[in-house]
């Protein structure tokens, strides 16, 4: 397992470099790297022989946004590997409760009222808090205040409530007076790390390690879970407060992520499954190589955005899904693939 963690995180970082040095523009990975350093070091170690406008690109834009590539992807996947355990449902990603479109009404009301002009934050806050009314509607009638440990109706109101509230959102686009507006909601619908900015990395990075901690720290009754309801509870599992913890770390980190990105597809669906290919279903293996691998898929991801037809920016969420969705089709053609299928 070890070895996995050092492998891919050693990939992690030269992405990590590619990703703030390299493609779209001449800035050399070693230039890249000097600035790095005396930004850090808040010291000139390297003489500058570069362009005030250089710098300024590398630590005000690029590393920012693969540090939100790193995070977003690294959230999603969490979330996806504890959602997919809790409903023990394959398909089950982190947007499955609705927490996607909660945010998009959020999100997509500030900007048809004029909130987009005012600047991200106001876009931001209006997701957050679409997301937390969806969060809440969740956990009342999804779980019945934590009475109910349904997987059904955790899904079917999941469902229901992503229902209304994605009708809420055409209903505010038709209602957009210009195509600005209209290019702005759809633009933030697809998901976009070009909001990335240092004052807005630190929420989601304290949720990711909230969440990834707490996570692994219950992963033996993640484990339990997978063998059913019933046989958990005949083992002195109490199901009910595993899943509301579970659905609670889930929305609210969800939530973090999806109001500074927007909804970016595949990556909690897609990597938890190819991580099971590496690791099985031992969910604190499992949490900790898919939080890793999931940050690599974004920032990959992210570097096909950024350059496939520069110097557009094209929706992350469009790459995830032409990349995500071959894939997990091929991974549905496996004849001898298993959900709970684990490795010793």
């Amino acid at each position: 397992m070890k070895y996995y963690i050092i492998t891919f995180s050693l990939i992690l970082c030269v992405l990590f470099v590619l990703s703030i040095g390299a493609f779209a523009t001449n800035i050399s990975p070693l230039m890249a790297y000097k600035i790095s350093v005396n930004k850090i070091f808040a010291s000139e170690i390297f003489h500058p022989e570069w362009k005030p406008l250089i710098e300024t690109i590398i630590w005000e834009i690029r590393i920012p946004r693969a540090l939100l590539a790193i995070i977003c992807g690294a959230g999603l996947s969490v979330c996806g590997v504890l959602m997919q355990s809790v409903t023990k449902n394959p398909i089950a990603d982190p947007y499955i409760l609705g927490l996607a479109s909660g945010a998009s009404t959020g999100a997509v009301f500030i900007i048809i009222i004029g909130g987009a002009s005012v600047g991200i934050a106001s876009v931001t806050g209006g997701a957050f808090l679409g997301t937390i009314v969806c969060s809440i509607l969740i956990f009342v009638i999804g779980t019945q205040y934590g009475k109910s440990s349904s997987t059904t109706r955790l899904i079917l109101s999941g469902l229901a409530i992503s229902t209304i509230f994605s009708a809420l959102t055409d209903l505010l686009i038709s209602m957009a007076e210009n195509s600005n507006q209209v290019k702005s909601a759809l633009f933030w619908s697809m998901g976009s790390l070009g909001g990335a900015t240092w004052s807005v990395l630190l929420l989601p990075l304290i949720a990711l390690l909230i969440a990834l901690i707490l996570s692994v720290g219950i992963s033996k009754s993640l484990d339990l879970l997978l063998f059913g309801d019933d046989n958990a509870i005949m083992l002195g599992m109490n199901v009910n407060v595993i899943k509301s913890i579970v659905v609670i770390l889930t929305s609210l980190l969800t939530s973090v992520l999806v109001t500074v990105t927007g909804a970016i597809g595949f990556v909690g669906l897609v990597v938890p499954h190819l991580t099971r290919l590496v690791c099985g279903n031992n969910h604190k293996k499992l949490l900790i190589l898919s939080s890793i691998i999931g940050a690599i898929f974004l920032l990959c991801c992210d570097l096909f955005a950024k350059n496939i037809i520069y110097p557009k920016d094209l929706p992350i969420g469009i790459i995830t899904s032409l990349i995500g969705g071959p894939f997990f089709l091929w991974m549905l053609t496996r004849s001898n693939y298993s959900f709970k299928k684990s490795k010793s």
